[in-house]
């Protein structure tokens, strides 16, 4: 199986217009926050949904605890060598634990993966126990 790490998300909801998710990174920046996982999209009526995951998980709370930071959860991060099936092992652990997938990114480069896996936070144990993290 590949590595996996249980991680803290965080998710903002912002308008959609330009420049707005550059002021937020700005501002990360300012404050030295660094980020493993980014992940943003449009949703409806001219807001978008951003996830991010801080390397640093209590300095983003301190930094978004002025009314961006709009939930916090956990999910996993699956790292590994890319290849046919990579995800294989990872998944088929969650399904024998009874663990439904809420979402699910992947992307491969350089003959590296990486996918990051959310469940409902009423199956975030069973999944840490299946996936060993």
């Amino acid at each position: 199986m590949a590595k996996v790490e249980r991680v803290s998300y965080f998710m903002a909801d912002l308008d959609d217009k330009p420049g707005v998710l550059l002021k937020i990174l700005q501002s990360l920046k300012a404050k030295n926050i660094s980020l493993a996982g980014l992940w943003g999209f449009g949703t409806h009526g001219g807001k978008a949904t951003l996830f991010v995951i801080a390397r640093n998980p209590d300095k983003l709370r301190k930094a978004w605890s002025a009314g961006l930071l709009a939930q916090e959860g956990t999910g996993f991060f699956v790292t590994g060598a890319d290849r046919t099936g990579a995800l294989i092992a990872t998944l088929k652990a969650l399904a024998e634990k009874g663990v439904n997938i809420h979402a699910i990114d992947a992307v491969a480069v350089g003959g590296r993966f990486g996918s990051f896996i959310w469940v409902k936070a009423e199956d975030v144990e069973r999944a840490g126990q299946a996936l060993k993290a």
